[in-house]
């Protein structure tokens, strides 16, 4: 699955490290992981990550060092894979993945969504329909997502586990959002299935 905006800084970011590298070194490691792109570009690109204070620039003469100024921020995937695992006690912890996914994006979920968010080894559920698969394809190409055509996707339909489902959909949303300071604490940590 590849989206060309998050994807690349997301790369970026694991190549540069705490450390950081050159332009030349990071374009070499871009080239080995299969982009493209040309050094002018690619330096333009870091300045303005520069410019958001996303990247720091530092000089080392006669080479510019560029480093992420804080780790890459989490996203909804990784939230919602660490949440669950914080959260479900039990053998079901991939399955609630799917099923928050499924629910929140309303759609069949592909194998490398749920990748992201942690779930390894058989995905849980079933295997969409083509119609479900393709509906869910055409929602992500919209938002700039290519998605292979061997890519599968996954449905879950057990509404039993709806119940821990929205305890884990309000904890992600409060850690999403950084709102934890607004909500009154509970003694509860963990759920049981």
């Amino acid at each position: 699955m590849f989206n060309p905006e998050e994807d690349l800084r997301r790369t970026i970011f694991e190549i540069l490290g705490g450390d950081g590298k050159s332009i030349s070194a990071l374009s070499r490691e871009l080239e080995k992981r299969g982009y493209d792109i040309h050094r002018l570009i690619l330096t333009g690109y870091l300045r303005a990550l520069t410019d958001m204070r996303i990247l720091k620039e530092r000089e080392v003469p006669p080479a510019k060092i560029y480093a992420p100024v804080k780790a890459l921020e989490k996203d909804i995937y990784a939230i919602v894979g660490e949440k669950t695992r914080e959260m479900a006690v039990g053998e079901k912890v991939d399955s609630l993945i799917l099923l928050l996914l499924y629910k929140l994006f309303r759609r069949s979920i592909f194998l490398d969504e749920l990748k992201r968010a942690g779930v390894e080894g058989q995905p849980p559920g079933r295997i969409a329909t083509p119609d479900e698969r393709q509906e869910a394809k055409r929602v992500l190409a919209r938002a700039g997502w290519k998605i292979p055509d061997s890519s599968k996707a996954y449905v879950l339909d057990d509404e039993s586990l709806s119940g821990p489902a929205a305890e884990i959909m309000r904890s992600v949303m409060i850690d999403f959002f950084d709102v934890g300071h607004m909500v009154k604490e509970t003694t509860q940590t963990k759920l049981s299935l």
